[in-house]
């Protein structure tokens, strides 16, 4: 795997260009992927490990609303963007949640092979919507004219910004947040990966 491969992996249509690997384009694979953890239940696995990137609201949080008024573009785009990358894993997961009660109910003689899968999904502590709206302004400006012109600042949290914010300072927030929340679950994480 090089560094082509990672590129091409989070090459976002309209956002990052495509990644020319051989002689193919290719571009983040998650845009058709419908069933995300379909791939490691194919290949066998008897347990997943999800990291999703959307942080689970409280009740307070959903009777908040995001804007004043009438959704901004950004606001918009921030809904489609979590409609194609963020709900195909959450409605997979449901789906997988669903299947395993359900053969955990039958005899085994009736599974026709089908066995439960041990799913276990970490996502951040902190909404990474609005944490990028702090780190807007280390944007290049035409880059945070565009940002500001589509409403970012008139959304709570700017989903789309977290997802074409690459500057420094927000990555190194990222990976604090990554390691303080893998930290504050790791006796979870490893009783996983054990049993």
């Amino acid at each position: 795997m090089t560094v082509e491969h990672i590129m091409a992996s989070a090459a976002l249509p309209l956002l990052f260009p495509a990644v020319q690997l051989g002689k193919d384009w290719y571009g983040d694979g998650g845009i058709r992927l419908t069933a995300p953890l379909s791939p490691a239940l194919h290949l066998g696995a008897r347990r997943i490990l999800a990291v999703s990137t959307r942080y689970e609201r409280t009740q307070a949080d959903w009777e908040e609303p995001a804007i004043a008024g009438y959704p901004p573009p950004a606001q918009v785009a921030g809904v489609l963007l979590n409609a194609v990358f963020l709900d195909q894993l959450d409605n997979d997961a449901v789906r997988l949640e669903r299947l395993n009660r359900l053969l955990e109910a039958m005899p085994e003689v009736e599974r026709h092979g089908l066995r439960p899968i041990k799913l276990l999904v970490l996502r951040p502590s902190r909404d990474l919507g609005k944490l990028s709206s702090q780190f807007e302004t280390e944007l290049p400006k035409p880059v945070r004219f565009l940002t500001r012109g589509l409403g970012t600042r008139e959304t709570k949290s700017p989903d789309v910004l977290s997802l074409i914010l690459f500057q420094p300072e927000y990555l190194r927030a990222l990976m604090e947040i990554g390691e303080e929340d893998a930290h504050a679950r790791a006796d979870e994480i490893a009783a996983f990966m054990t049993s």
